[in-house]
């Protein structure tokens, strides 16, 4: 950056000579935070915003400043991370409250991100009257935790799958440039609370979290990248476009997150820098290699935090090559059917049809007797774990966590046939159809990969990025598979969603595992993609994201068929599905006999599409 680029911040004059709050001294702020009412977060949060918005107008001796603002931030991030749990994991819509209370903790990021510039910009501006501290120290601490505060600021707007506040790329680059400019950038702070880095590292956090495509994450996977970043951002390099390289590049001097430095104007300017991530991307690869080694999945980084190795494998993607799209969008009005969930997808694949009905037959219904076995509250207790259901390894010895339940007698509740019937029937009398729903959506656009999709109406609150789903264009019949790759939330518009094109076709079978006890588990749903040669695209099963793994036996059950398959290599995970690579076994009769042991899959109209790709 030259000395004809100004620094662009924007500071609230210092124009109060009073304070309300607290004595403007670091023992009165600290017991002020101490004596805030804990139990209420929300208030808190609020007296906070309140003081340290107050603080920025007042004239204050930059090491004064800094000692009031360090007393408040053990107090500032618990209440800032207590109610950041009230927006996240919510509908992707928010109510208005959860909304609110998410615009209130974005305000008070940006407060205490300007209160620490205003200490860096006055130590800078003042530092031959700073006596008692080093003045580059003080600087340095100061940008460090403005470039915290502003990094979780943009965390929080890709965990809420929202554009990022306008300026807020721009304060993040300029808090950097100032401390490059000083010399500050790559010296050692110490930071109790956040964990010690420098200031490159902590404004490499958001950079990187830019380009890892977190409109295709989970909010917990955003998390755990963050926080992955923080410890790996020392393997990256920013370096001056005059010598060095770098797959993406940021603009000092712009408000704009980085972008791949081949789509770049020609003549990158001092003022740029490349980030170069191939260090980085070799270390994760080795991760993933020990993590295939050991057996593992993924990392854990705290409590809190940890990715999978699919989120691993993302990582690698984004981080080491560019990714540019496949197919011209089309722009598109037209209206589709939406299916959320692996049990609905699996209903209309299966021609409106229930997972016994795809077992048994389209006239199933199961005797009296069967159904007063699946009644918890009818039937008999056992004395096992019905987790051991799901997973081999997930099986636990129930008898021996609960050896007390041995003294208890067993108790059943005398109901006749008639009773038991009527009670049976009563989520019977729920058509599966509304069990199911579909909700109607309008495309925005369209390629042969997918869908862009505008909310036309209020989706189930638990629906997330990585969902399957399956989809329909309005008057046509046939449903087909897909998955929630991104979500966008504008301010003042329908929430869009991209929807990613798995498969033209699949179909749904009933699947169990063999469990320690020898025995097979309850039949699960899954669906069969089949190979689309054509395009590379080999045969895959979709499972529930739990019980199955790879090199594990699966018996897939539909009516009058049954076949054993191995699954082979994990290649995909979404928030509530795996997708797994496999291949066929002949059980022995099959090989005596000289039978294929392999589904047939039925034609599809979308055959033709897909031949195009």
């Amino acid at each position: 950056m030259t000395e004809q680029s100004p620094i662009k911040l924007r500071l609230p004059t210092q124009d109060l000579s009073s304070f309300s709050h607290f004595a403007l001294n670091t023992e009165a702020a600290h017991n002020w935070a101490l004596n805030l009412p804990v139990a209420n977060t929300r208030k808190v949060v609020n007296e906070l915003r309140a003081a340290i918005g107050e603080l920025n107008r007042v004239e204050l001796a930059p090491q004064s400043r800094f000692n009031i603002l360090e007393a408040l931030r053990p107090r500032l991030l618990v209440a800032l991370s207590t109610l950041s749990k009230r927006f996240l994991n919510q509908p992707l819509v928010l109510p208005e409250e959860p909304r609110q209370l998410a615009e209130v903790v974005s305000d008070l990021y940006s407060q205490a991100c300007t209160a620490y510039t205003i200490v860096a910009i006055a130590t800078i501006q003042r530092s031959d009257t700073i006596r008692d501290v080093n003045p580059a120290r003080l600087a340095c601490e100061a940008l460090q935790r403005a470039v915290n505060l502003a990094g979780r600021a943009i965390l929080q707007s890709y965990q809420l799958y929202q554009p990022v506040a306008a300026q807020s790329w721009l304060r993040l680059h300029q808090l950097f440039a100032m401390a490059e400019r000083q010399q500050l950038a790559h010296l050692p702070v110490v930071d109790q609370i956040s964990g010690s880095t420098t200031v490159t590292s902590a404004y490499l956090q958001p950079l990187l979290l830019g380009c890892c495509k977190p409109n295709q994450l989970r909010q917990a996977d955003i998390a755990g990248i963050y926080r992955g970043l923080q410890e790996w951002s020392e393997l990256i390099r920013l370096q001056d476009p005059a010598t060095g390289k770098g797959l993406f590049l940021i603009d000092l001097n712009n408000d704009q997150p980085p972008m791949y430095s081949a789509l770049s104007p020609p003549g990158a300017g001092a003022q740029c820098r490349f980030i170069d991530t191939e260090p980085l991307v070799a270390h994760l690869e080795q991760l993933r290699q020990i993590d295939k080694q050991e057996g593992r999945n993924g990392l854990r980084f705290d409590n809190d935090n940890a990715i999978s190795s699919n989120i691993l494998d993302h990582l690698i993607d984004s981080l080491g090559s560019m990714s540019q799209r496949n197919f011209n969008r089309v722009q598109s009005g037209s209206k589709l059917w939406l299916g959320i969930g692996l049990s609905s997808t699996h209903f209309r694949l299966a021609g409106d049809q229930t997972l016994e009905q795809v077992l048994h037959g389209a006239h199933y219904l199961a005797p009296v007797a069967d159904r007063v076995a699946t009644n918890p509250f009818l039937a008999t207790p056992e004395k096992k774990d019905v987790w051991d259901k799901s997973s081999e390894d997930d099986v636990l010895d129930r008898e021996e966590a609960h050896s007390d339940d041995e003294d208890q007698p067993d108790v059943a509740v005398p109901v006749d046939e008639s009773t038991l019937a009527e009670l049976m029937n009563t989520k019977q009398d729920i058509p599966p159809e509304q069990q199911y729903p579909v909700y109607p959506v309008i495309t925005v656009n369209a390629s042969p990969g997918g869908y862009c999709i505008e909310l036309a109406c209020t989706l189930p609150g638990n629906v997330k990025t990585g969902d399957i789903v399956c989809i329909r264009e309005d008057g046509q019949q046939t449903w087909v598979v897909a998955v929630i790759r991104w979500v966008s939330q504008i301010e003042n518009s329908k929430p869009l969603m991209g929807l990613e094109l798995l498969s033209p076709r699949a179909t749904p079978y009933g699947a169990t595992i063999k469990l320690k006890s020898g025995e097979d588990s309850e039949p699960m749903r899954v669906l069969l993609l089949p190979e689309i040669k054509l395009v590379g695209h080999p045969h895959t099963l979709i499972t529930p994201r739990s019980g199955f793994r790879e090199r594990q036996t699966v018996k897939l059950i539909k009516e009058e068929e049954e076949f054993l398959i191995k699954l082979i290599r994990q290649i995909a995970v979404g928030n509530t599905f795996c997708q797994f690579d496999f291949k066929y076994i002949r059980p022995l009769d099959d090989l005596a006999s000289g039978r294929k042991s392999e589904p047939k899959v039925p034609s599809s109209t979308f055959d033709s599409i897909w031949k195009e790709l």
